[in-house]
């Protein structure tokens, strides 16, 4: 016969699949803010390109990231009632 743990045992024991938390990142690339936002990664650059949605450039030419503070703004400000 198998003994099973004790109410406090089970509490007080650190799970197995815990993990230490993580800082969440603050700037994703294109194809991550596109699936944040649950458009194509083409209908962000679209975004990008029309001057709704600001980048962040390192360098002349250099990769996209978007802030996520911006693509929650963009959210708040895209919020509806009623349908268009």
């Amino acid at each position: 016969m198998s003994t099973l743990p004790s109410a406090i045992e089970v509490i007080s024991s650190p799970s197995p699949t815990a993990s230490k938390p993580t800082l969440a990142k603050r700037l994703l690339r294109v194809k991550e803010a596109a699936h944040y936002l649950s458009v194509s990664s083409w209908k962000l650059r679209k975004l990008v390109q029309d001057g709704l949605l600001p980048i962040v450039q390192d360098s002349e030419g250099g990769a996209w990231r978007v802030d996520v503070r911006d693509l929650d703004s963009f959210i708040e400000r895209n919020k509806r009632v009623e349908p268009l």
